[in-house]
């Protein structure tokens, strides 16, 4: 076991970061995005075209993420989020559990090891069902990794030990208008320090300015709705795939009302729709730049964390197998 926990709390850039993001922004938002593409550019299209070479030799690169929403709703306010508390305009859903069931059936045949996330915009913590669906996708993937996103406002000590054996990372952003934790979340990181058999659980807790200006999220972020003239590679088709309560399939998070369709799982298998041809025309039109895909003209999310940890991993471990 190790001798300190690993749960750290962290904000991005520190107190300066803080200060930078509350005060400006828009600016801040701005650099931070061109430094993403320009440090990200090489390794997306390294992936891409190891991706294609897996498909010349008739293998398939599964997803790196796989989102279920297994309710449509979140309990936040953040200013920067379309699918926000009051402001979600899709009719409230739930997965039916038979549907769950059936995805995860289809990801253990396919040997998902991917991460698997029953987050997309949502608040997952609002579902009851929750611990125990990881704790049933744990059981059924072991090769996969559970990651957990929320707002740690439900996320009792309670909940927490019920949920906790069956993720490999848990990401609590504590939303908030000063660099402070929420009670709840203090209490949580405190049960977590004094209980050593919870060291070895990856668990970070990040401060997010609640009011911050991030991504334009293809236009719907409601305090960032203008569109952009970026047109840099998005890797998402290449590494997502969202899974609404319905079924259906969506582009990726940036997609929160809906827009897109790529399939339903309730209808389709989940491999099929990954190596159909709407997947496929939309990846053919990206690598070109967001502006020939209708959905992502004008979108500018980048992503800097969980998928490209991923690609490094696969493409180190590719390296490997050719040595």
């Amino acid at each position: 076991m190790s001798s300190t926990a690993k749960i750290k709390i962290v904000t991005y850039g520190g107190r300066w970061g803080w200060f930078l993001r509350k005060h400006f922004s828009w600016l801040t938002s701005w650099a931070y995005l061109n430094l993403q593409y320009l440090l990200r550019s090489s390794l997306y299209k390294k992936y891409i075209k190891f991706f294609d070479e897996q498909q010349l030799k008739n293998k398939v690169c599964l997803p790196c993420l796989i989102s279920i929403e297994t309710i449509n709703r979140c309990n936040s306010t953040c200013s920067f989020c379309p699918a926000g508390k009051g402001r979600d305009k899709r009719p409230f859903a739930k997965m039916d559990e038979k549907l769950f069931y059936k995805i995860i059936a289809e990801l253990k045949e396919w040997g998902f090891d991917g991460y698997l996330n029953l987050y997309v915009n949502n608040e997952p913590l609002m579902d009851n069902r929750i611990e125990d669906w990881y704790k049933y996708a744990k059981q059924q993937l072991p090769n996969a990794k559970m990651l957990l996103y929320t707002n740690g406002t439900l996320l009792s000590i309670d909940r927490f030990k019920k949920i906790a054996p069956y993720i490999d990372k848990i990401i609590i952003n504590n939303y908030a208008e000063t660099l402070t934790l929420h009670k709840s979340i203090r209490e949580l990181y405190d049960f977590i320090i004094a209980n050593q058999e919870y060291w070895n659980n990856d668990i970070t807790i990040q401060i997010r300015y609640i009011k911050e200006v991030l991504t334009n999220r293809a236009g719907s972020a409601p305090n960032k709705p203008h569109k952009s003239f970026n047109n840099q590679i998005c890797i998402m088709p290449w590494t997502d795939f969202t899974i609404y309560p319905s079924g259906k399939v969506g582009l990726c998070c940036s997609d929160a009302q809906e827009k897109t369709n790529l399939g339903n799982v309730a209808e389709q298998n989940i491999r099929d729709i990954w190596g159909g041809v709407i997947y496929q025309d939309i990846r053919q039109k990206i690598i070109l730049g967001r502006r020939h895909y209708a959905f992502c003209k004008g979108c500018d999310f980048v992503d800097a964390g969980i998928r490209n940890l991923f690609i490094k991993n696969r493409l180190a471990a590719e390296e490997r197998n050719n040595d």
